[in-house]
């Protein structure tokens, strides 16, 4: 009889376990992920708690994204910004809290690669998509749960390729994420439906992520011949000599620059003008040699010409002679780079911040300590499920230590 009711108890406790995980398998999923991550159990409750309140498609991201973090201190900041509780010293001594914390995972090895694969992206999160001899098209993020869904790409605001037609294609997105880098990745559209209402593409997802740089202008490569002189005062910037100048060859060309070929040993840090022929006017080009690459045996030097004056109707003139030549291909991923840094320009600025802040400012705290407002328990909605707003900056105050 003993035997019998131990084991119904352990079935008991068994069944009762597993109806709890499967009841709370998100945050058991996000406190196991956390363990494995090395955090701590303090750290856990206080990312959990940031996810639950910011309502993240993707709350274990908050473990080494830094937009994600980004994300959820906005909520926090805005919601107490709404309240007019900002300047309280209970939440500015929260903020800080959540600051020093941002800081440490920020630099923290394992996030020197901020995104590592798509299942990291967040929803809302806008992209650019190149399909091969169709072009560039817009979309956006909704969820990146099992697969990576898009809403369907469109142009000038419309549906131009209906979502049959994207699957089983291979296609390259581009985006932008604020207070990272600009990233591109290829994957294969595995089905069209809707999600929630809305026309999706379902793609799969990819750990081969590529960061894209920011260009000052597009580089292609040419051979041009040109002559070069070394700038004194009695020479324009703009001015065609009349006296030749030394032969060299360009072997690459835009609007800020060139790469430059000629006989000898260059040297870096000196003023030159080239000028040269292209299609049918004449091009002055101003500026500074900021490296040299020497070929001792050919005796020859590869010159990393820098352009500092260009006057306009010669930057439209190499800008038309490159956009033409440019292969369509190469033309798509410049405007999708181009077209990713506008969409996080467009969000920032929207959002009242620059392109070189985070979505969070050390600004923000500059009022602690500068009011003894206090909070009512009554006064404020709840945060998350069963806290307030109050009692939630409270709880973290008492339980969590950042560590340095």
């Amino acid at each position: 009889m003993i035997n019998v009711l131990s084991w119904l108890f352990i079935m008991l406790a068994v069944v009762l376990t597993m109806r709890l995980v499967i009841q709370h398998r998100e945050a058991v999923n996000f406190y196991i992920t956390g363990i494995d991550a090395g955090f701590k159990g303090s750290e856990i409750r206080l990312l959990h708690r940031i996810a639950k309140a910011a309502h993240l498609e993707e709350p274990t991201s908050l473990y080494w994204s830094i937009p994600a973090l980004n994300q959820g201190i906005a909520f926090i900041l805005s919601d107490a910004r709404n309240r007019h509780i900002e300047n309280t010293p209970m939440v500015q001594e929260f903020l800080g809290k959540l600051y020093a914390y941002r800081t440490k995972v920020e630099l923290d090895p394992r996030n020197s690669h901020s995104l590592k694969t798509t299942k990291g992206l967040m929803s809302g999160q806008r992209v650019r998509v190149v399909l091969t001899g169709a072009g560039v098209f817009t979309a956006k993020i909704i969820h990146a749960g099992r697969e990576l869904i898009i809403t369907t790409p469109m142009k000038n605001g419309q549906i131009t390729i209906e979502g049959e037609s994207w699957i089983g294609q291979t296609i390259s997105v581009y985006l932008q994420r604020s207070g990272d880098a600009g990233y591109v990745f290829d994957t294969v559209v595995h089905n069209a439906s809707s999600y929630n209402g809305t026309p999706c593409l379902f793609l799969e997802h990819t750990a081969n992520l590529i960061r894209t740089q920011k260009r000052r202008s597009v580089r292609i490569a040419c051979t041009i011949p040109a002559q070069l002189f070394l700038m004194d005062d009695t020479m324009g910037y703009y001015t065609l000599e009349s006296k030749p100048g030394l032969k060299c060859m360009l072997e690459d060309i835009s609007e800020d620059g060139s790469m430059i070929r000629v006989g000898g040993c260059g040297r870096k840090n000196i003023r030159i003008k080239i000028q040269y022929e292209l299609v049918d006017r004449w091009i002055v080009m101003y500026g500074i040699i900021r490296a040299v690459e020497y070929n001792k045996n050919i005796n020859q030097s590869r010159l990393h010409f820098e352009c500092i004056n260009l006057d306009p109707s010669s930057r439209n003139a190499i800008l038309s002679y490159v956009y033409d030549i440019l292969p369509q291909d190469k033309k798509d991923e410049i405007e999708a780079i181009q077209g990713a840094e506008n969409d996080q320009q467009e969000e920032l600025t929207n959002a009242g911040l620059s392109d070189e802040s985070t979505i969070i400012s050390d600004a923000d705290l500059s009022g602690a300590g500068q009011t003894g407002e206090t909070v009512s328990h009554e006064d404020h909605e709840l945060i998350g499920e069963e806290r307030t707003l109050s009692e939630a900056y409270q709880e973290t105050l008492d339980e969590l230590t950042v560590v340095d």
